[in-house]
């Protein structure tokens, strides 16, 4: 038996002691993991961003390229008190490039392309190839749900205005009636993915036990 198999046995008990409560190896263990991500995700950084971008710098300086590096040292200079507000370039930069591509990819990565997706959706069995009828066609089903699905989420994220005109009551209904719906499959999609997240986990405690196993022959 090799030591590396040694080390990540022990360092597995120490994670699993948890369970008998907090503990002196449990907090040894979750520091190591710590430190080593933080560790290889400094080397990281430096070896795909930092790097590449001083070598662009120096190999062509130009304005745009040292732009980057301007940020950087503005941000550096948080730890003197002197030149601190000078901080606070660099951040609102960050703060307004992240809300923009996090707003941006929200609304056009994942909103504007469901709308698309289920806009295509098509309740006709003869389009999937199928002789079914409706009632009993697994296409038919499952293209409705989707539909159903998509305009109950929506309707639920609705703000709530006070409707005016004839028809503020029938609007108000809908609107009332499809959050609703809307609220209850987002309960049930938040469920799917909690029972998801748990069997993922019972899936890396099993796969974990199997590997303890086998590394110290006992199958």
């Amino acid at each position: 038996m090799s030591t590396e198999t040694i080390i990540a046995a022990i360092l597995t008990f120490m994670i699993w002691s948890y369970v008998l409560g907090d503990n002196p190896a449990f907090r040894i263990a979750a520091h190591l993991l710590i430190g080593t991500a933080a560790g290889y995700a400094a080397i990281v950084a430096w070896f795909n961003v930092v790097q590449p971008a001083v070598r662009d710098v120096l190999l062509r300086p130009t304005p745009v390229a040292a732009l980057p590096l301007v940020l950087c040292a503005l941000l550096v200079a948080r730890a003197w008190p002197p030149i601190r507000h000078l901080a606070a370039i660099p951040l609102a930069f960050l703060l307004g490039v992240g809300s923009a591509l996090a707003v941006g990819g929200a609304l056009f990565g994942t909103l504007w392309s469901q709308v698309l997706a289920t806009a295509s959706l098509s309740l006709n069995p003869i389009d999937a190839h199928e002789s079914q009828p409706f009632l009993t066609s697994s296409f038919f089903w499952q293209n409705l749900a989707i539909l159903i699905g998509t305009l109950g989420t929506f309707c639920y994220f609705t703000f709530h205005v006070r409707p005016r005109g004839p028809l503020s009551g029938l609007r108000a209904t809908f609107v009332r009636f499809w959050s609703g719906v809307g609220l209850w499959l987002i309960m049930i999609t938040l469920g799917a993915l909690f029972a998801n997240a748990a069997m993922s986990r019972f899936t890396l405690l099993i796969g974990r036990v199997q590997w303890l196993i086998e590394a110290f022959g006992l199958r």
